[in-house]
């Protein structure tokens, strides 16, 4: 495993439900990450997303802590209403959020890390191939600032296969060979190809320029073993059919596709659309004030 970019790290963000809780650092809550969608009609500037599990908002888990360029952290009171879901019920949600680089210690992920179908074949990403993610271990998460840790490991099956996720709905996903625990809901999940790996589908060893890191995609959560209560001989069930729930160490991971076709919404394309529009009238306004200003005689 090569050494984690910090930037990764920093893409990370914390969620809450209500802003005490966040400013106290209570064991609630969820783990998200920021995007970044490039203007229409403006190079070098884009609109920032908060990403999370649609799960984690609606169970009521909206508020987001970002870290501070001071090495704190400070609380964006959003509200449920605020998050768009995925029209199909798939369990992801974005929020547009605001976050001045003088003031915040954050980067955001590009589209172009996103993985895709077509990329899949490309690079032949399979079973085997090394994950990470970085998110929140809800017991040891840091209270003065956000500090996100990363766990590691392989994708176990490609999404062909669908999973039935918190919502009820046959879900999309990778299954991802990991320790996923509550709290990490939420977390992105990267996917790259080792300096030395030899692909089954490809001749020759991937450069390093071919590597990585992508967006595989979201964690939603870890499939769990159902396993029969029994009586003491440990070999009788339990008559009234009792079962426990346990992590069988397979995470659920959503597609970073179905994060793309949210981001592609009607409500969330117009929204950018009109902040453009504003963007651009108030650069016209301020182009006027300065030339008018040039005109004046001094």
């Amino acid at each position: 495993m090569p050494r984690i970019d910090d930037q990764l790290l920093d893409c990370s963000v914390y969620l809450y439900p209500t802003v005490e809780q966040a400013e106290r650092g209570d064991a609630v809550g969820g783990t998200g990450f920021i995007i970044g969608v490039p203007y229409r009609r403006a190079k070098g500037y884009t609109h920032r997303y908060a990403v999370t599990c649609s799960h984690v908002i609606r169970r009521g888990a909206p508020v987001v802590r970002v870290n501070t360029r001071h090495g704190e952290f400070d609380v964006l009171d959003l509200g449920p209403k605020q998050w768009t879901h995925h029209p199909d019920g798939h369990d992801i949600a974005v929020c547009p959020v605001s976050l001045p680089a003088n003031d915040f210690k954050y980067k955001w992920l590009p589209q172009e890390m996103f993985m895709t179908k077509e990329l899949i074949e490309q690079e032949d990403i399979g079973p085997g191939d090394d994950t990470f993610f970085v998110g929140r271990f809800i017991t040891h998460e840091g209270r003065q600032r956000n500090l996100p840790t990363v766990r590691f490991g392989n994708i176990s099956m490609l999404p062909w296969e669908k999973v039935r996720n918190r919502m009820g709905l046959d879900q999309e996903s990778f299954l991802v060979e990991s320790r996923s625990l509550p709290g990490y809901s939420g977390s992105p999940v990267f996917v790259y190809i080792s300096a030395f790996a030899k692909r089954p589908g490809k001749s020759t060893t991937i450069s390093s320029s071919d590597r990585g890191p992508w967006l595989l995609g979201i964690d939603w959560g870890h499939v769990n073993e159902h396993q029969k209560v029994l009586e003491s001989d440990g070999e009788t069930p339990v008559k009234d059919g009792w079962v426990v729930q346990q992590n069988s160490g397979m995470m659920a991971v959503q597609p970073a596709w179905n994060l793309a076709e949210l981001l592609q919404v009607q409500e969330l394309v117009e929204m950018r659309e009109d902040r453009e529009q504003q963007w651009e009238a108030q650069e016209r306004r301020d182009a006027s004030v300065v030339a008018d200003s040039a005109e004046r005689p001094h």
